[in-house]
């Protein structure tokens, strides 16, 4: 081999060598000038004078076990008649308050009317009927006693007027049953509530266990919850609970008026309900959950009004010496006293910012 061929075997192996190492020193900057040395830079941050400040510190915090439900009421009442006729006239309409013994729907009761007149006439002729056999009693009586007439023909005078008596006592009862039967066509409410649902409108059959409307008593709502079995040993009738209505992000405290004594094998939970305050925003069928408290740690706590929302991102300004530096922090569950928990991003003793009366922070 001559030195020319070795010295271009030499050159094809070290070439790709040299490129590599070129290659490498062009992408760590080394022949980039001016180039910026990684570090921290330090932000200028805006002046802390007169500014409202909040340290933050630990506090005691109590962990909740969370159990979900649905409002019910606790009186709910289906409507329906207890006569086959059809309806002449439905009053009532979904979401309608009505009164005790108010009148929600009329039936058709033109034969009702008719027996309550016939049974009227029955007792008329019952009653004439027996105002004359009782003036035949009054004036055989004293003729038997005298024994101008004989027995036979007294004790029939008798008999006569009794079952004429008799007759006027059936007739009697007989149209109180009509006058009953008859006060049926009128369906009033049994209490005081808030109609649900109208199942029938003007025209329909009604007939004995058929719906007409439903209805619930508004003062008497609970949260039906699904327990944990684990959880449940923890409750207690008549203790007070926490409730969140997720609608209206409403907060409430319940008292506990009943534990189903019987688990579902399906989900394993036990159910609780849980009697809720009057109010206006409170629907059957609505979502909450019920809290029920375990045992208490220490965590970080600052004002909610502390807090700045940036889409996903949660930050503070912290107090730095004179000056406020804007500080990303997560956030865990928010208390009842308008406090946030802080999980990372701040210290206890730091002091956070508040914002001015009016300030809408950005």
């Amino acid at each position: 081999m001559d030195v020319f061929s070795f010295f271009r075997k030499g050159i094809r192996f070290l070439l790709p060598v040299v490129v590599i190492i070129v290659m490498v020193l062009w992408l760590v900057g080394a022949f980039h000038k001016g180039r910026i040395e990684p570090g921290k830079i330090e932000t200028q941050g805006r002046p802390a004078t007169g500014v409202a400040a909040y340290t933050v510190k630990m506090a005691p915090v109590p962990i909740r076990s969370e159990a979900i439900g649905t409002i019910q009421p606790e009186y709910k009442m289906t409507i329906s008649s207890r006569l086959s006729a059809n309806v002449a006239q439905m009053l009532a309409r979904a979401g309608m308050q009505v009164q005790k013994g108010e009148l929600v729907a009329r039936l058709d009761d033109r034969d009702l009317r008719a027996r309550v007149e016939q049974a009227g006439e029955t007792l008329r002729r019952a009653e004439a009927t027996r105002d004359l056999a009782a003036s035949d009693y009054k004036r055989d009586k004293p003729l038997f006693e005298k024994a101008v007439i004989p027995r036979s023909e007294f004790d029939q005078t008798e008999m006569r007027f009794k079952t004429a008596v008799a007759d006027v006592q059936h007739a009697q009862e007989a149209l109180r049953e009509a006058e009953v039967t008859l006060s049926y066509a009128e369906i009033r409410s049994p209490t005081t509530g808030i109609v649900i649902d109208k199942l029938a409108d003007t025209g329909d059959l009604a007939v004995p266990g058929k719906a007409l409307l439903t209805m619930y008593d508004p003062n008497h709502l609970w949260l039906e919850a699904t327990v944990r079995e684990g959880d449940a040993p923890r409750l207690r009738i008549g203790a007070v609970y926490g409730v969140k209505i997720e609608a209206s992000g409403e907060g409430m405290e319940g008292r506990l008026v009943e534990i189903v004594p019987s688990a579902d094998p399906a989900s394993r939970t036990v159910t609780a309900r849980i009697a809720l305050p009057r109010t206006n925003r409170l629907y059957p069928g609505m979502f909450g959950r019920l809290f029920i408290p375990m045992q208490s740690k220490n965590t970080l706590l600052i004002p909610e009004s502390a807090v700045v929302r940036v889409g996903q991102i949660t930050m503070v300004d912290v107090i730095a010496g004179k000056s406020l530096k804007r500080r990303s922090i997560q956030t865990g569950e928010r208390m009842t006293n308008n406090m946030v928990e802080v999980l990372s991003g701040l210290a206890a003793g730091e002091e956070v910012a508040l914002p001015s009366p009016g300030e809408v922070k950005p």
